[in-house]
């Protein structure tokens, strides 16, 4: 029986940001709108607002959020980024760990409370790529993870629980490969995709 309102427009015209619930608050971070952008911005009572400026202008990035925080990693700026940074809702930016290589488009979803992973993308201007890392919040430290069956990047991925086990289970989806959009679908179930 509710109604909702529209959500209020956006400033600028903006793609490939980073977005995330920052505690309860939509913000989305980089992109690309007349330029590479390091803004980020939150949706308050009165509409998008400036809240933080990243270190680093960046598009094509990947966020995860852990305590209560954004944590933004690679990405490009014409170049690709080896950098990550940690972003407050108080509008607070700090330099996070520098990732194992510059990358960009690729994707990160959590395990659980303390490990990500992230998957595939690029490292230059044309290697798409099937690695995978595992990056721990806690220690800040990059482990390598199993090889994707499939190199691909702008890809999506999350973490799904399995109905009978409970396992938290990292599940990636399309994407494009060697040029092709992809539609095939990767599981990550005993250490090994499938």
């Amino acid at each position: 029986g509710g109604t909702c309102s529209d959500l209020p427009e956006f400033p600028l015209i903006m793609n490939r940001a980073v977005g995330a619930n920052l505690n309860g608050t939509p913000a989305l971070c980089g992109g690309y709108s007349t330029s590479y952008s390091e803004k980020c911005y939150k949706l308050t009572n009165g509409g998008w607002q400036e809240f933080a400026s990243m270190k680093k202008k960046r598009l094509l990035a990947a966020g995860a959020m852990h305590d209560q925080k954004l944590h933004v990693f690679g990405g490009s700026d014409g170049s690709p980024l080896k950098t990550s940074e940690i972003i407050s809702v108080d509008g607070g930016v700090e330099y996070g760990p520098d990732l194992p290589t510059a990358m960009w488009m690729f994707s990160i979803t959590a395990i659980n409370e303390t490990v990500s992973i992230l998957s595939g993308g690029m490292t230059d201007a044309n290697h798409y790529t099937s690695e995978t890392w595992f990056y721990n919040h806690e220690t800040q430290v990059f482990s390598s993870g199993p090889n994707l069956l499939e190199a691909r990047r702008e890809h999506s991925s999350a973490t799904i629980v399995d109905k009978v086990t409970k396992a938290k289970i990292p599940i990636i989806t399309g994407g494009i490969g060697d040029g092709l959009s992809l539609k095939s679908t990767e599981l990550l179930i005993n250490g090994h995709w499938q």
